[in-house]
């Protein structure tokens, strides 16, 4: 049984955390684990999770002692997963389920389906028949963000940034191994690390993007406004440095 354990990072969720569809979810679905990752919560977060943990021994928490920042409390997640040799796989997903639970699980039985594929992620491609829906800010950034990403990965990625990615073991130790540049660009460095341990060709074969049948908006981007100025300088920054 090829187990997963899908990392939540959560910062300041306590309001809006859906307790009952996660633990829903690890009752029906035996080879999954679910790690959540307070990224120190000002708020009743960290009571909140670890009474969602209580006579689960399939979801767990780890609260970091300050606020690090998505990529970080990610990987934090991450790398506590990989200590367990039965883990397989490992995913993250975003706290508010935006992203519904259904549809990481069809991601996980498209991967786990073709042994050739190590790396997938869902994307908020649109199309008639999804129910794929965002306010227009949000597209914009999000076209802007992929049209820069792929004159920079030069790779025809339509989505690196929806935030359901689904790895190997072996591919998560290599994209989880040292700490990103951006807190909020991470999702880019892990396109540009595992183009640089491989090559181009490698996502072709190895690698798939999958459109999303449904997103549920959840209300506004959690990305302040001034980290929002610094996006731009964080992408040269990242395609400096990866672009070697």
């Amino acid at each position: 049984m090829q187990k997963c354990c899908i990392v939540i990072p959560c910062y300041n969720e306590a309001e809006r955390l859906l307790s009952a569809e996660f633990r829903a979810f690890v009752d029906d679905k035996t080879n999954f684990s679910i790690l959540f990752v307070n990224d120190g919560s000002k708020d009743n977060t960290r009571a909140v999770l670890e009474k969602l943990c209580e006579n689960n021994p399939k979801i767990n928490c780890f609260s970091l002692p300050k606020n690090q920042g998505k990529a970080e409390a990610v990987r934090t997640g991450a790398l506590i997963a990989l200590r367990n040799p039965e883990i397989s796989y490992v995913a993250y997903l975003d706290a508010d389920l935006a992203i519904p639970l259904e549809e990481f699980y069809r991601l996980f039985e498209i991967t786990i389906a073709n042994p050739n594929y190590e790396f997938t992620y869902l994307s908020k491609i649109p199309r008639k028949d999804a129910e794929v829906k965002q306010p227009f800010k949000r597209f914009f950034i999000g076209r802007v963000l992929a049209f820069m990403n792929r004159l920079s990965l030069q790779l025809p990625i339509y989505d690196t940034q929806c935030g359901c990615k689904l790895m190997t073991r072996e591919i998560a130790q290599v994209v989880f191994n040292t700490s990103f540049i951006s807190a909020w660009l991470f999702d880019i460095e892990i396109f540009w690390r595992i183009l640089n341990q491989h090559n181009r060709a490698y996502f072709t074969k190895h690698t798939l993007e999958v459109p999303l049948n449904k997103l549920i908006e959840r209300g506004p981007s959690s990305i302040s406004g001034k980290a929002l100025f610094k996006l731009p300088l964080e992408f040269l920054k990242i395609h400096r440095t990866y672009n070697k």
